[in-house]
Protein backbone atom coordinates (compact mmCIF):
# COMPACT_ATOMS: atom_id res chain seq x y z
CA UNK A 1 0.00 0.00 0.00
CA UNK A 2 1.39 3.41 -0.97
CA UNK A 3 1.94 6.20 1.53
CA UNK A 4 0.55 9.67 0.85
CA UNK A 5 2.72 12.78 1.12
CA UNK A 6 1.10 15.96 2.38
CA UNK A 7 2.94 19.28 2.43
CA UNK A 8 1.48 22.25 4.30
CA UNK A 9 -2.00 20.70 4.16
CA UNK A 10 -1.93 19.77 0.44
CA UNK A 11 -1.42 16.28 -0.96
CA UNK A 12 1.61 16.06 -3.25
CA UNK A 13 1.71 12.41 -4.31
CA UNK A 14 2.58 9.00 -2.96
CA UNK A 15 5.61 6.80 -2.28
CA UNK A 16 5.87 2.99 -1.91
CA UNK A 17 5.44 1.79 1.67
CA UNK A 18 8.78 -0.07 1.46
CA UNK A 19 10.53 3.29 0.89
CA UNK A 20 8.93 4.95 3.91
CA UNK A 21 12.02 4.77 6.20
CA UNK A 22 14.27 6.13 3.45
CA UNK A 23 12.00 9.07 2.66
CA UNK A 24 11.41 9.89 6.33
CA UNK A 25 15.17 9.99 6.87
CA UNK A 26 15.60 12.06 3.73
CA UNK A 27 12.96 14.60 4.78
CA UNK A 28 14.49 14.86 8.26
CA UNK A 29 17.94 15.47 6.79
CA UNK A 30 16.48 18.21 4.59
CA UNK A 31 15.11 20.07 7.60
CA UNK A 32 11.39 19.40 7.20
CA UNK A 33 9.20 19.03 10.23
CA UNK A 34 7.86 15.49 9.75
CA UNK A 35 4.80 13.85 11.34
CA UNK A 36 3.84 10.24 10.53
CA UNK A 37 0.07 9.65 10.50
CA UNK A 38 -0.12 5.87 10.95
CA UNK A 39 -3.88 5.71 10.94
CA UNK A 40 -4.27 7.43 7.55
CA UNK A 41 -0.97 6.13 6.14
CA UNK A 42 0.23 9.64 5.46
CA UNK A 43 3.39 11.74 6.02
CA UNK A 44 2.70 15.34 7.00
CA UNK A 45 5.52 17.72 6.04
CA UNK A 46 5.95 21.32 7.14
CA UNK A 47 8.63 23.89 6.18
CA UNK A 48 11.65 23.92 8.49
CA UNK A 49 10.78 27.24 10.13
CA UNK A 50 7.13 26.44 10.77
CA UNK A 51 6.09 27.69 14.20
CA UNK A 52 8.86 30.30 14.40
CA UNK A 53 8.11 34.03 14.61
CA UNK A 54 10.30 36.72 13.06
CA UNK A 55 9.63 40.36 13.95
CA UNK A 56 10.90 43.04 11.55
CA UNK A 57 10.61 46.79 12.00
CA UNK A 58 12.19 50.17 11.40
CA UNK A 59 14.82 51.04 14.00
CA UNK A 60 13.49 53.98 15.98
CA UNK A 61 16.80 54.41 17.80
CA UNK A 62 18.82 55.00 14.62
CA UNK A 63 20.43 58.41 14.06
CA UNK A 64 21.06 60.99 12.66
CA UNK A 65 17.43 61.45 11.62
CA UNK A 66 18.37 64.06 8.99
CA UNK A 67 19.78 61.29 6.81
CA UNK A 68 17.01 58.74 7.42
CA UNK A 69 14.99 57.40 4.50
CA UNK A 70 11.84 56.13 6.18
CA UNK A 71 9.94 55.36 2.96
CA UNK A 72 12.83 53.29 1.59
CA UNK A 73 13.15 51.47 4.94
CA UNK A 74 9.50 50.46 4.84
CA UNK A 75 9.69 49.30 1.20
CA UNK A 76 12.80 47.28 2.00
CA UNK A 77 11.11 45.64 5.02
CA UNK A 78 8.07 44.76 2.89
CA UNK A 79 10.40 43.10 0.39
CA UNK A 80 12.12 41.16 3.18
CA UNK A 81 8.72 39.98 4.47
CA UNK A 82 7.78 38.82 0.97
CA UNK A 83 11.05 36.90 0.54
CA UNK A 84 10.62 35.16 3.90
CA UNK A 85 7.04 34.12 3.14
CA UNK A 86 7.96 30.65 1.89
CA UNK A 87 10.15 29.70 4.85
CA UNK A 88 7.22 28.60 7.02
CA UNK A 89 7.92 31.20 9.69
CA UNK A 90 5.42 33.85 10.69
CA UNK A 91 6.91 37.21 9.70
CA UNK A 92 5.43 40.18 11.60
CA UNK A 93 6.10 43.63 10.12
CA UNK A 94 5.74 46.57 12.53
CA UNK A 95 6.32 50.30 12.19
CA UNK A 96 7.55 50.84 15.72
CA UNK A 97 10.55 48.77 16.87
CA UNK A 98 9.57 49.41 20.50
CA UNK A 99 6.46 47.25 19.93
CA UNK A 100 8.44 44.25 18.70
CA UNK A 101 7.78 41.05 20.62
CA UNK A 102 10.39 38.49 21.66
CA UNK A 103 9.94 35.86 18.93
CA UNK A 104 12.69 33.70 17.49
CA UNK A 105 14.45 36.64 15.84
CA UNK A 106 14.06 40.43 15.87
CA UNK A 107 15.27 42.51 12.92
CA UNK A 108 15.52 46.29 13.19
CA UNK A 109 16.47 48.17 10.04
CA UNK A 110 17.48 51.72 9.19
CA UNK A 111 18.47 53.18 5.81
CA UNK A 112 20.54 56.36 5.60
CA UNK A 113 21.69 58.46 2.67
CA UNK A 114 25.15 59.82 3.55
CA UNK A 115 26.54 62.45 1.14
CA UNK A 116 30.13 62.06 2.40
CA UNK A 117 30.62 58.34 1.56
CA UNK A 118 31.55 56.93 -1.84
CA UNK A 119 30.40 53.30 -1.50
CA UNK A 120 27.51 51.65 0.39
CA UNK A 121 28.03 50.25 3.88
CA UNK A 122 26.14 47.54 5.80
CA UNK A 123 26.62 47.63 9.60
CA UNK A 124 25.25 44.62 11.50
CA UNK A 125 24.87 44.36 15.30
CA UNK A 126 23.86 40.95 16.65
CA UNK A 127 23.73 38.65 19.66
CA UNK A 128 25.73 35.45 20.09
CA UNK A 129 22.79 33.06 20.46
CA UNK A 130 23.00 31.58 16.96
CA UNK A 131 24.11 27.95 16.70
CA UNK A 132 26.84 28.95 14.27
CA UNK A 133 28.39 32.11 12.88
CA UNK A 134 28.53 30.99 9.23
CA UNK A 135 25.67 33.33 8.44
CA UNK A 136 27.96 36.30 9.18
CA UNK A 137 30.57 34.97 6.78
CA UNK A 138 27.85 34.54 4.17
CA UNK A 139 26.72 38.16 4.59
CA UNK A 140 30.29 39.39 4.38
CA UNK A 141 30.94 37.43 1.17
CA UNK A 142 27.72 38.61 -0.48
CA UNK A 143 28.51 42.24 0.39
CA UNK A 144 32.00 41.88 -1.05
CA UNK A 145 30.57 40.55 -4.33
CA UNK A 146 28.12 43.46 -4.49
CA UNK A 147 30.77 46.10 -3.72
CA UNK A 148 29.28 46.89 -0.30
CA UNK A 149 31.49 47.51 2.73
CA UNK A 150 30.54 45.20 5.62
CA UNK A 151 31.07 45.51 9.37
CA UNK A 152 29.64 43.63 12.35
CA UNK A 153 29.77 43.80 16.13
CA UNK A 154 28.20 42.02 19.12
CA UNK A 155 25.47 43.88 21.01
CA UNK A 156 24.82 42.51 24.51
CA UNK A 157 22.26 45.15 25.45
CA UNK A 158 19.40 42.90 24.29
CA UNK A 159 18.71 39.43 25.67
CA UNK A 160 16.59 38.03 22.84
CA UNK A 161 18.01 36.90 19.46
CA UNK A 162 18.26 40.01 17.33
CA UNK A 163 19.82 41.73 14.32
CA UNK A 164 20.16 45.49 14.02
CA UNK A 165 21.08 46.50 10.49
CA UNK A 166 22.06 49.97 9.39
CA UNK A 167 22.43 50.40 5.63
CA UNK A 168 24.22 53.54 4.41
CA UNK A 169 24.51 54.53 0.79
CA UNK A 170 25.96 57.49 -1.18
CA UNK A 171 23.74 60.35 -2.25
CA UNK A 172 22.21 59.11 -5.51
CA UNK A 173 18.47 59.64 -5.21
CA UNK A 174 15.69 57.29 -4.11
CA UNK A 175 15.06 55.78 -7.55
CA UNK A 176 18.74 54.90 -8.00
CA UNK A 177 18.81 53.35 -4.53
CA UNK A 178 16.19 50.72 -5.42
CA UNK A 179 17.81 49.69 -8.69
CA UNK A 180 21.35 49.53 -7.27
CA UNK A 181 21.10 48.67 -3.59
CA UNK A 182 17.73 48.04 -1.98
CA UNK A 183 16.56 44.87 -3.67
CA UNK A 184 19.96 43.18 -3.55
CA UNK A 185 20.45 44.21 0.11
CA UNK A 186 17.05 42.76 1.04
CA UNK A 187 17.94 39.47 -0.65
CA UNK A 188 21.29 39.34 1.17
CA UNK A 189 19.64 40.01 4.54
CA UNK A 190 17.09 37.24 3.99
CA UNK A 191 19.91 34.84 3.05
CA UNK A 192 21.65 35.76 6.30
CA UNK A 193 18.46 35.28 8.36
CA UNK A 194 17.77 31.85 6.84
CA UNK A 195 21.38 30.76 7.30
CA UNK A 196 21.24 31.82 10.94
CA UNK A 197 17.95 30.08 11.71
CA UNK A 198 18.88 26.82 9.95
CA UNK A 199 21.67 26.25 12.48
CA UNK A 200 24.13 23.49 11.68
CA UNK A 201 21.92 21.72 9.12
CA UNK A 202 22.79 23.21 5.71
CA UNK A 203 20.37 20.95 3.80
CA UNK A 204 17.46 22.47 5.68
CA UNK A 205 17.30 25.29 3.12
CA UNK A 206 15.46 22.78 0.92
CA UNK A 207 12.54 22.86 3.34
CA UNK A 208 12.01 26.57 2.61
CA UNK A 209 11.18 25.92 -1.06
CA UNK A 210 7.71 25.32 -2.48
CA UNK A 211 7.29 21.55 -2.68
CA UNK A 212 6.84 21.58 -6.47
CA UNK A 213 10.27 23.20 -6.86
CA UNK A 214 12.17 20.68 -4.77
CA UNK A 215 14.81 18.74 -6.71
CA UNK A 216 14.18 15.05 -7.50
CA UNK A 217 11.27 14.14 -5.29
CA UNK A 218 9.19 17.30 -5.62
CA UNK A 219 8.71 16.99 -9.39
CA UNK A 220 8.56 13.19 -9.41
CA UNK A 221 5.92 13.00 -6.68
CA UNK A 222 3.83 15.66 -8.38
CA UNK A 223 4.04 13.76 -11.69
CA UNK A 224 3.14 10.54 -9.90
CA UNK A 225 -0.01 12.17 -8.56
CA UNK A 226 -0.90 13.43 -12.06
CA UNK A 227 -0.29 9.97 -13.51
CA UNK A 228 -2.66 8.33 -11.05
CA UNK A 229 -5.35 10.88 -11.96
CA UNK A 230 -4.86 10.44 -15.73
CA UNK A 231 -3.63 6.91 -16.46
CA UNK A 232 -3.33 7.55 -20.21
CA UNK A 233 -0.66 10.22 -19.59
CA UNK A 234 2.91 8.87 -19.62
CA UNK A 235 5.34 10.43 -17.12
CA UNK A 236 8.59 9.54 -15.43
CA UNK A 237 8.24 6.83 -12.80
CA UNK A 238 8.85 7.53 -9.13
CA UNK A 239 12.01 5.92 -7.70
CA UNK A 240 10.90 2.96 -5.59
CA UNK A 241 13.83 3.27 -3.18
CA UNK A 242 16.97 5.21 -2.53
CA UNK A 243 19.09 2.98 -4.78
CA UNK A 244 16.69 3.49 -7.67
CA UNK A 245 16.79 7.26 -7.18
CA UNK A 246 20.60 7.24 -7.20
CA UNK A 247 20.61 5.07 -10.35
CA UNK A 248 18.21 7.44 -12.12
CA UNK A 249 20.36 10.44 -11.22
CA UNK A 250 23.51 8.68 -12.46
CA UNK A 251 21.86 7.76 -15.77
CA UNK A 252 20.60 11.30 -16.22
CA UNK A 253 24.07 12.68 -15.52
CA UNK A 254 25.66 10.32 -18.06
CA UNK A 255 23.05 11.27 -20.64
CA UNK A 256 23.74 14.99 -20.18
CA UNK A 257 27.51 14.43 -20.34
CA UNK A 258 27.08 12.54 -23.61
CA UNK A 259 24.97 15.37 -25.01
CA UNK A 260 27.65 17.88 -24.04
CA UNK A 261 30.36 15.77 -25.70
CA UNK A 262 28.33 15.49 -28.90
CA UNK A 263 27.69 19.23 -28.88
CA UNK A 264 31.40 19.91 -28.40
CA UNK A 265 32.21 17.66 -31.35
CA UNK A 266 29.76 19.55 -33.50
CA UNK A 267 31.18 22.97 -32.62
CA UNK A 268 33.31 24.51 -35.31
CA UNK A 269 36.86 25.43 -34.30
CA UNK A 270 39.63 27.25 -36.18
CA UNK A 271 42.89 26.30 -34.47
CA UNK A 272 46.49 25.60 -35.45
CA UNK A 273 49.79 24.59 -33.91
CA UNK A 274 53.06 26.02 -35.26
CA UNK A 275 56.51 24.59 -34.51
CA UNK A 276 60.11 24.60 -35.74
CA UNK A 277 62.39 21.66 -36.33
CA UNK A 278 65.98 22.63 -37.09
CA UNK A 279 69.65 21.80 -36.80
CA UNK A 280 72.68 24.02 -36.20
CA UNK A 281 75.76 23.59 -38.42
CA UNK A 282 79.20 24.74 -37.21
CA UNK A 283 82.27 25.00 -39.45
CA UNK A 284 85.21 23.36 -37.67
CA UNK A 285 87.68 25.43 -39.71
CA UNK A 286 85.89 28.72 -39.18
CA UNK A 287 84.30 29.40 -35.76
CA UNK A 288 82.63 32.52 -37.12
CA UNK A 289 80.59 30.56 -39.67
CA UNK A 290 77.27 29.35 -38.17
CA UNK A 291 74.24 28.18 -40.15
CA UNK A 292 70.78 26.92 -39.17
CA UNK A 293 68.79 24.60 -41.44
CA UNK A 294 65.13 24.20 -40.57
CA UNK A 295 61.49 23.68 -41.35
CA UNK A 296 58.39 25.43 -40.04
CA UNK A 297 55.36 23.16 -39.69
CA UNK A 298 51.72 24.33 -39.59
CA UNK A 299 49.27 21.76 -38.22
CA UNK A 300 45.51 22.29 -38.46
CA UNK A 301 44.15 21.22 -35.05
CA UNK A 302 40.65 22.59 -35.60
CA UNK A 303 37.60 21.40 -37.48
CA UNK A 304 37.67 23.87 -40.40
CA UNK A 305 39.93 24.13 -43.43
CA UNK A 306 42.60 26.81 -42.93
CA UNK A 307 43.39 28.96 -45.96
CA UNK A 308 46.40 30.93 -47.17
CA UNK A 309 48.78 31.26 -44.22
CA UNK A 310 51.04 34.30 -44.01
CA UNK A 311 54.30 33.65 -42.15
CA UNK A 312 56.35 36.24 -40.30
CA UNK A 313 59.89 35.25 -39.26
CA UNK A 314 61.26 37.71 -36.69
CA UNK A 315 65.06 37.76 -36.46
CA UNK A 316 66.88 39.29 -33.45
CA UNK A 317 69.27 41.10 -33.86
CA UNK A 318 68.20 41.96 -37.40
CA UNK A 319 71.60 43.09 -38.68
CA UNK A 320 73.33 39.82 -37.74
CA UNK A 321 70.95 37.22 -39.21
CA UNK A 322 70.27 36.45 -42.86
CA UNK A 323 67.52 34.11 -44.08
CA UNK A 324 67.46 32.35 -47.43
CA UNK A 325 66.06 29.22 -49.04
CA UNK A 326 63.30 28.30 -51.44
CA UNK A 327 61.62 31.72 -51.32
CA UNK A 328 60.97 33.63 -54.52
CA UNK A 329 60.53 37.38 -55.08
CA UNK A 330 56.90 38.31 -55.90
CA UNK A 331 57.63 39.41 -59.48
CA UNK A 332 59.06 36.03 -60.58
CA UNK A 333 57.15 33.62 -58.33
CA UNK A 334 54.63 32.49 -60.95
CA UNK A 335 57.39 31.86 -63.49
CA UNK A 336 60.04 30.16 -61.38
CA UNK A 337 57.80 28.29 -58.92
CA UNK A 338 57.54 24.50 -58.90
CA UNK A 339 54.88 23.30 -61.33
CA UNK A 340 52.57 20.37 -60.56
CA UNK A 341 49.05 19.24 -61.52
CA UNK A 342 47.52 21.92 -59.29
CA UNK A 343 49.64 24.74 -60.70
CA UNK A 344 52.61 26.66 -59.31
CA UNK A 345 53.61 25.57 -55.83
CA UNK A 346 55.99 27.11 -53.31
CA UNK A 347 56.58 30.22 -51.20
CA UNK A 348 57.28 33.84 -52.06
CA UNK A 349 58.07 37.07 -50.25
CA UNK A 350 54.92 39.07 -49.60
CA UNK A 351 56.38 42.46 -50.50
CA UNK A 352 58.76 43.77 -53.12
CA UNK A 353 60.60 45.56 -50.30
CA UNK A 354 61.27 42.29 -48.48
CA UNK A 355 65.01 42.91 -48.27
CA UNK A 356 64.59 46.37 -46.69
CA UNK A 357 62.06 44.99 -44.18
CA UNK A 358 64.44 42.22 -43.18
CA UNK A 359 67.34 44.62 -42.66
CA UNK A 360 65.40 47.40 -40.89
CA UNK A 361 62.74 45.56 -38.86
CA UNK A 362 64.22 42.08 -38.66
CA UNK A 363 60.99 40.67 -40.12
CA UNK A 364 60.67 38.45 -43.18
CA UNK A 365 57.11 37.97 -44.49
CA UNK A 366 56.30 35.08 -46.83
CA UNK A 367 53.13 33.50 -48.21
CA UNK A 368 52.12 30.70 -50.65
CA UNK A 369 52.53 31.42 -54.38
CA UNK A 370 49.05 30.00 -55.05
CA UNK A 371 46.01 29.31 -52.89
CA UNK A 372 46.94 26.92 -50.08
CA UNK A 373 44.33 25.01 -48.05
CA UNK A 374 45.19 22.99 -44.94
CA UNK A 375 42.46 20.44 -44.07
CA UNK A 376 41.77 19.48 -40.43
CA UNK A 377 44.50 17.29 -38.84
CA UNK A 378 46.83 17.91 -41.81
CA UNK A 379 50.29 19.55 -41.74
CA UNK A 380 51.72 22.00 -44.27
CA UNK A 381 55.42 22.92 -44.01
CA UNK A 382 57.69 25.75 -45.08
CA UNK A 383 60.75 23.60 -45.72
CA UNK A 384 64.50 23.89 -45.99
CA UNK A 385 65.03 27.51 -45.04
CA UNK A 386 68.59 28.56 -44.21
CA UNK A 387 69.62 31.09 -41.61
CA UNK A 388 73.17 32.43 -41.60
CA UNK A 389 74.56 34.01 -38.45
CA UNK A 390 76.78 36.97 -39.30
CA UNK A 391 79.52 37.99 -36.89
CA UNK A 392 78.44 35.79 -33.94
CA UNK A 393 81.36 37.11 -31.89
CA UNK A 394 79.66 40.54 -31.71
CA UNK A 395 76.30 39.25 -30.46
CA UNK A 396 76.07 36.75 -27.65
CA UNK A 397 72.37 35.85 -28.16
CA UNK A 398 70.38 35.22 -31.34
CA UNK A 399 66.67 34.48 -31.64
CA UNK A 400 64.31 33.49 -34.47
CA UNK A 401 60.54 33.55 -33.83
CA UNK A 402 57.64 32.61 -36.10
CA UNK A 403 54.07 33.88 -36.34
CA UNK A 404 51.39 32.61 -38.73
CA UNK A 405 48.29 34.56 -39.75
CA UNK A 406 45.13 33.27 -41.45
CA UNK A 407 43.60 36.63 -42.31
CA UNK A 408 40.43 35.27 -43.94
CA UNK A 409 39.50 33.51 -40.70
CA UNK A 410 40.91 36.02 -38.21
CA UNK A 411 43.31 33.47 -36.70
CA UNK A 412 46.77 34.40 -35.42
CA UNK A 413 49.22 31.84 -33.98
CA UNK A 414 52.71 32.05 -32.52
CA UNK A 415 55.07 29.10 -32.85
CA UNK A 416 55.23 26.77 -29.86
CA UNK A 417 59.03 26.99 -29.89
CA UNK A 418 61.72 29.32 -31.19
CA UNK A 419 65.29 29.03 -32.40
CA UNK A 420 67.57 30.50 -29.76
CA UNK A 421 71.39 30.47 -29.88
CA UNK A 422 73.96 31.70 -27.39
CA UNK A 423 77.65 32.17 -28.20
Amino acid sequence: MDVKIEFAGQEKGTIPYASLPVFRLLFNECGFQVRWDEENRKIHLYPGLSGKIIFIAQNDNSYPHAFRKGKLEWEMLEHIQHLLAGSGAEVVLQKNSAAIGQGDLRLKLSVLEIPSIKKPVMDVSHDLKANNQKWLTLLQDECRKAGIQFSSNVDVSEISPHLTVQFKYPQKGDSVFWSKFKENSAIMLVMGILARLQGNHPLSVLSYLPFEHLPIWGKDLTKAQQTSATPAQTTKSVPKNRESAVKMLREEKLRKEKQREEKTKEEKRTEAEIFFDYQVLLDKNNSEKVMVLGNLHIKNTGTEVLRNPSICLRLTPAESIKISGQILPPNVANVRGVMNDEGVKGWKYMNDEWLDEAQEKGETWICPIQQLNIPPRQIESFQNFQISILKPEEHKNMKIEAFVFFREQGLECAANNQIALSF
